[in-house]
């Protein structure tokens, strides 16, 4: 929402997350050069020391200047959109379409997770990463689940190996390989960051810029200690104010549940099922149900 005054698309508060992250990436990159001269000079016994030290501090560097662009790319994005005439009377720019301007990945899609089955949000940069997300809900299947396996680069040749319903559907929308990452702790992951790419093996280069993004929204949006929105809330980032809450799914699952007594993994092949024979997405369906305009049977 915008507010005017500090809500998620506040210029300040942006300007001062780019800032802190700039510094944070200087400071890194001064002791990983510290490192580097010590280890021309040091002892060999010491060597293997500093150059690891210096390798710990450029990854450090690398993911605060990653922080800083992606959010400068938004600021400035949300500068331009405040300067239009009607700027404020329609929506702020979303913030994954500039991130993936920024990183290169043109469609990129956020997941967040509610349970090892299932996802409590989605925001997605562009129409093809939101018709490849909901392919995935579709089929129960695909690279932003969490049972999905260890993230990384799935080429052409693997996705349909691996996914059989969402590789070949995907491959329609022009996707032919996917990128992902884990967000938040390896130990316990918040959700995945996937980019959904047209060629059919990204490189090396690739994977490390979506690895890179994953860092940055782990570091910001999804860091404990943002802050949270008095009236919905979520973390005062703008990350959410695109959100698309799965509730609407949650909410249609209890009440198929209820008319056709069934369990919730039932309930939710059921509308899936429905919404693969309409060829609809799985929010489609499940609005109407929610709003009563249609039913399973």
């Amino acid at each position: 929402m915008w507010d005017g005054t500090g809500g998620r698309y506040d210029q300040s508060a942006l300007r001062e997350l780019v800032e802190a992250a700039r510094e944070r990436a200087d400071r890194a990159a001064a002791v990983a050069l510290r490192h580097e001269i010590l280890m021309e000079t040091a002892a060999e016994t010491m060597r293997p020391f500093h150059r690891r030290m210096a390798e710990l501090h450029r990854a450090t560097e690398r993911r605060h200047r990653a922080t800083a662009d992606l959010h400068a790319s938004y600021v400035a994005a949300v500068k331009n959109w405040a300067a239009e005439p009607n700027g404020r009377e329609d929506a702020p720019p979303p913030f994954m379409t500039a991130v993936a301007e920024t990183s290169g990945g043109r469609s990129l899609a956020v997941t967040l997770f509610d349970g090892p089955e299932s996802a409590a949000a989605v925001v997605v940069s562009d129409p093809v990463a939101a018709k490849a997300n909901d392919l995935e809900y579709l089929f129960g299947e695909g690279p932003s689940w969490r049972t999905s396996g260890e993230p990384g680069v799935c080429g052409g040749r693997e996705l349909s190996s691996r996914w059989p319903r969402f590789g070949p559907a995907a491959r329609e929308l022009g996707v032919r390989a996917v990128v992902s990452a884990r967000l938040g702790p390896r130990d316990a992951p918040l959700g995945t960051l996937t980019a959904y790419r047209p060629e059919p093996e990204p490189d090396a280069e690739v994977a490390r810029s979506t690895e890179l993004v994953a860092e940055a929204l782990t570091d910001t949006a999804l860091h404990p200690s943002t802050l949270l929105d008095a009236d919905d809330g979520l973390p005062v980032h703008p990350l959410f104010g695109d959100v698309d809450l799965q509730c609407v799914v949650h909410q249609a699952t209890g009440m198929v549940m209820s008319t056709h007594d069934c369990a919730a993994p039932d309930a939710l092949a059921l509308i899936r099922a429905h919404a693969y024979t309409l060829d609809k997405s799985v929010f489609e369906v499940a609005r109407t149900i929610v709003n009563r305009t249609s039913a399973l049977s």
